[in-house]
């Protein structure tokens, strides 16, 4: 008996505890989304076309957002890959799409480790 409430405590822990912040998601026009060392704020983010996405440096290591299918990328606007703690990139979406995006320091363009979606919605008619 002992043994299944100490099994039960120890579950609870690690579902209290989480991850590393997956799962999270984000809906909005203009939304800003913090590059934290090794992971971004949101895993997933919504915007309509023509919305924006500012990329901001929150870590202590270099980061960028980058397409997976080399469509955009945080080096377009703020003109290098590595955005230190407080830099800024804001990209604007005029095309409806989903795009994996990853830093290419720490994740891949397989949607693997720093990496999440984004998806530009097309207005409803």
């Amino acid at each position: 008996m002992r043994r299944t409430w100490i099994g039960l405590l120890g579950l609870m822990l690690v579902a209290a505890c989480g991850g590393d912040g997956g799962g999270e998601s984000i809906t909005g026009d203009n939304l800003t989304v913090n590059m934290f060392d090794n992971r971004f704020e949101y895993d997933e983010i919504r915007i309509p076309e023509g919305g924006t996405v500012n990329f901001v440096g929150a870590g202590r290591n270099p980061h960028n957002a980058v397409a997976a299918d080399g469509s955009w990328s945080t080096e377009e606007v703020f003109g290098s890959l590595e955005q230190l703690e407080g830099d800024e990139a804001q990209l604007v979406f005029d095309t409806a799409g989903e795009y994996v995006f990853f830093c290419t320091f720490h994740g891949n363009a397989e949607g693997d480790a720093m990496a999440g979606t984004l998806i530009v919605e097309a207005p409803v008619e």
